[in-house]
């Protein structure tokens, strides 16, 4: 700002010796700036704003250089920081928790089949989903509910999360399609910065056309910070094209996105990462100075000089003095001896409890989240506050369902179902012409439970009476499947006839 306004006076001088008109309505033009400009008072220039840095860059100009520093700063936060690592448990469990599971949802009109063979073919698709997803993972490590937990992690840690289905026949597997996941720092151009080439535009490991899509994607072989771990000739990069010849993904990418143009994911901490870290240092100061604080109990002075060296526990090291502090330490001192030190007292526990507790409060602001699940604390809350907080809550996790659905689930439902036809496992001719119709599908997040039980489910039960909601709606809400408790409960009336007759049913 301050060389800004020399330039600026050392052009107005210029101007008043060598073009005095122009000076003249240079001066005009800057009192009706003055007078009429910057309607909007957070964007005016004084000595109480001089000090709000800001940037014009665009959605990667401002993001990618400083992307690096954000996931790992992000990572070693959730790994040190119970606070942190409380948000990321929180989102992960409430979004995906056991899984998301599918039902097969095929438009029986649509395909002019009977309602019994649209069963047959539904009951078949889920049959073979489910046989698929305890083999999904390429590493034999998760199953893909497994993966959509490790997924949502991802995009809470790093801001993404990266998915290349593979075709591999696998022993015990009963299709080939598996998935694996990439961390997304082996998202990366091979160099070291990233150029135009011809038509593509390189950016942080993508390739992007002429429409800002990704056209192709630079994976590394193996993570950068593999260390010792590397094998030597693992620091190679792949080119996977974003669709294949015929269209198909390749490669899912899932990320935070917060503005348009965007080519990387924003990490979900990014906004709370420097609070997080001055509410760790206070609690660890706090810490410090009560430790301290219980440290010395007693002082004793010795008229022997000798024995109160021979009894002190203070030992050396390299020729150097170690000092330490014990809680109850007793110091035995030598005629002539003093200490001095500050004495920090005891904490405020009133202060520390405010500081804290207004903190976690923004950084559950700033992802979304009330306070009580960012610090696990349901002390201070009633049936109404809890209910309240937790619906705000799950807008969020709602949002966050219907994106992992959309960009993971239901992409990858469609490969296992065109997989199993292919392998004659699906009832039902002409696939491809029919394709849109036959992988249509619901997906059932997990349970949020109830606050109050008796309160909801008469609310539910009342919501169905009167028309405005469903068997299927309220059992999803529970993330369960309503053809399953039907199916059950007609499995148990039969099972009470066999045993207790007619009459003990009626």
């Amino acid at each position: 700002m301050k060389m800004r306004q020399r330039l600026a006076t050392a052009v107005d001088w210029a101007f008043d010796i060598f073009a005095p008109s122009v000076a003249l309505e240079r001066r005009a033009a800057r009192k009706a700036s003055e007078q009429f400009g910057e309607a909007f008072r957070g964007a005016k220039s004084n000595r109480l704003t001089n000090n709000w840095q800001v940037t014009s860059g665009s959605a990667d100009y401002d993001l990618l250089p400083d992307l690096a520093i954000l996931r790992e700063r992000s990572r070693e936060l959730i790994r040190n920081d119970p606070h942190a690592a409380s948000v990321v448990g929180s989102l992960v469990d409430n979004v995906v928790g056991t899984g998301i599971r599918p039902q097969s949802a095929i438009d029986a009109k649509a395909l002019g089949m009977t309602e019994e063979e649209a069963n047959d073919v539904r009951r078949a698709c889920e049959s073979a989903w489910e046989r698929w997803a305890e083999h999904s993972d390429i590493s034999r490590r998760m199953n893909f509910y497994d993966m959509q937990a490790s997924v949502m992690r991802s995009l809470v840690a790093n801001g993404e999360s990266i998915i290349m289905p593979v075709r591999i026949d696998r022993i015990s597997s009963p299709y080939s399609l598996a998935l694996e996941i990439i961390e997304p720092d082996r998202l990366e151009y091979p160099g070291d910065f990233d150029q135009p080439n011809g038509k593509f535009n390189r950016r942080s490991g993508v390739e992007l056309g002429r429409f800002g899509n990704p056209v192709a994607y630079w994976i590394r072989i193996s993570h950068p910070g593999d260390g010792i771990y590397e094998r030597a000739k693992d620091n190679k990069h792949r080119r996977i094209r974003a669709l294949d010849s015929e269209g198909n993904t390749q490669v899912l990418h899932l990320m935070n996105s917060t503005r348009p143009g965007q080519t990387r994911g924003e990490p979900m901490l990014a906004p709370a990462l420097q609070t997080f870290k001055d509410v760790s240092s206070f609690i660890e100061a706090s810490l410090v100075r009560e430790r301290v604080s219980a440290c010395f109990a007693m002082f004793v002075e010795r008229d022997d000089p000798y024995n109160s060296a021979v009894n002190s526990s203070t030992e050396t090291l390299n020729a150097q003095r170690i000092q330490e502090l014990e809680p109850g330490m007793v110091q035995y001192m030598a005629p002539g001896e003093s200490v001095s030190f500050s004495s920090p007292g005891a904490s405020n526990s009133v202060g520390f409890d405010t500081f804290v507790m207004r903190h976690l409060r923004s950084l559950g602001a700033s992802l979304g989240l009330p306070y009580e699940l960012v610090a696990k604390d349901f002390s201070q809350t009633n049936y109404s506050s809890a209910r309240a907080a937790l619906l705000e809550a799950r807008r969020v996790f709602t949002r966050w369902q219907q994106y992992i659905i959309g960009h993971l689930c239901r992409p990858v439902y469609e490969m296992v179902i065109e997989e199993a036809w292919l392998r004659g496992e699906i009832p039902i001719r002409d696939f491809e012409t029919n394709k849109q119709h036959i992988i249509r599908s619901r997906w059932v997040p997990p349970s949020y439970g109830w606050v109050d039980p008796l309160k909801e489910v008469k609310a539910s039960q009342a919501a169905m009476d009167a028309g405005i909601s469903s068997l299927s709606i309220e059992a999803a809400a529970q993330g369960r499947d309503w053809e399953q408790i039907l199916e059950q409960q007609a499995r148990e009336q039969s099972r009470k006839r066999e045993l207790f007759g007619e009459e003990e049913d009626e």
